[in-house]
């Protein structure tokens, strides 16, 4: 009885303890379940607010520029001012000092969208920008409100698929029939050659920039109108050099076509000009202005041009001017493109050697007889012998 009575004591002590072991572990260790709960919700939450703190830390790395060392000087200049849809410009940015920490820009448009400008300063009208003059700013970031800006003319894109022709004009510069031509040239954004003399160009070389500037080609016409298959070598030499120092000293650039006068050249006037890097250009439609003398003749004349026609016209008379203004538009209305000669041949995929001569271009003629050298006899090759 005793005995039984031992054992039931010694299970129950045992069972207590036990108990309270048990107890005691669980108060110190936790419920495993739990414990791998919360260290789920403990990692979770610790990767969460890492991600916040690199977010955090990113964005306090692209707020904070270093402008420690202002700019103090910014130049942006721009090759020229006018530009085609379809092309670009890489623009000279200068800043100081060398050691300037920020020299990021902002570049803005008058016309929001219409460029498009790198990060390395190369411009990019848009499509849809044609025929519009807008004001391109660059503005410094580093807080130093520098900024600089210039005007841009843009011009519609040349579609080669399509009719063109290119506008030439003889003779000038004449500051009161050049400019209303040019006006009229400009208002619609069309381009146009200007063979001009090199005497003329002395003495007005405001007008030949401006011809320049609004991204008409500027060839010309030699030095004094002479009739260069009837000179000697001498004379010759100086009719082309010094009609190539005047473009130069007037542009800042040589010219690369000549319009021989009277149409007139041969083996030694083509060998001639190719030692200036000089290639003629005649023509294929002559208004003959200078005999009619009268604007709605002129106009008329001209609004029978085809696809790749090289058109002849004389910028020194004033009876020219209302025959321009009428027929530019209007030639665009007819849907021709109004190009330089040198756009002309770029398009149709022909070249302008120096040397050679030619008249016209058109995507369904053969180019080959109008760029020979010269012609199979030593004698004078005309416009009127193109084909």
């Amino acid at each position: 009885m005793k005995k039984g009575i031992q054992y039931l004591l010694l299970l129950l002590v045992v069972v207590i303890l036990g108990v309270g072991i048990f107890s005691v572990a669980r108060r110190l260790t936790g419920s495993p379940a739990k414990s791998r709960r919360e260290n789920t919700g403990t990692r979770t939450e610790t990767k969460a607010a890492d991600k916040k703190d690199k977010k955090e830390a990113e964005a306090t790395t692209e707020k904070k520029v270093d402008n420690s060392v202002p700019m103090t000087a910014l130049t942006v200049t721009a090759p020229q001012g006018y530009l085609r849809v379809g092309k670009d410009m890489q623009l000279s940015i200068k800043t100081e000092p060398a050691e300037a920490t920020n020299t990021d820009l902002e570049w803005t448009c008058s016309k929001e969208g219409a460029v498009t400008v790198s990060g390395d300063g190369v411009l990019t009208p848009n499509e849809g920008a044609e025929k519009n003059t807008v004001t391109v700013t660059a503005k410094a970031t580093d807080g130093s409100g520098l900024e600089q800006s210039f005007d841009l003319r843009i011009l519609p894109a040349i579609d080669p698929s399509k009719p063109m022709v290119a506008i030439t004009f003889d003779d000038g510069p004449k500051p009161e029939t050049t400019n209303a031509m040019l006006d009229a040239l400009e208002e619609n954004y069309a381009l146009a050659t200007f063979f001009c003399l090199g005497q003329n160009v002395g003495y007005y070389p405001d007008v030949v920039k401006r011809e320049y500037e609004l991204g008409m080609e500027v060839g010309t016409h030699t030095f004094s109108h002479q009739q260069l298959t009837a000179l000697g070598a001498e004379a010759l030499d100086q009719e082309i050099s010094k009609a190539v120092k005047a473009n130069e000293d007037a542009l800042g650039v040589k010219p690369s076509l000549m319009r021989p006068p009277y149409g007139s050249a041969n083996k030694t006037v083509l060998q001639a000009v190719k030692g200036y890097g000089l290639c003629c250009m005649n023509w294929s439609l002559d208004t003959e202005d200078w005999k009619t003398k009268n604007a709605d003749a002129t106009y008329k004349m001209v609004m029978t041009a085809t696809d790749g026609d090289v058109i002849l016209l004389h910028d020194i008379h004033e009876y020219n001017v209302d025959a321009v203004k009428r027929f530019v538009p209007d030639l665009m209305a007819a849907g021709f493109q109004l190009v330089t000669v040198s756009e002309l041949y770029e398009n149709r995929g022909e070249t302008l050697d120096p040397g050679t001569i030619h008249f016209r271009t058109d995507p369904t003629t053969e180019s080959a007889g109008e760029t020979e050298a010269a012609s199979t006899e030593d004698g004078a090759v005309s416009a009127t012998t193109a084909p």
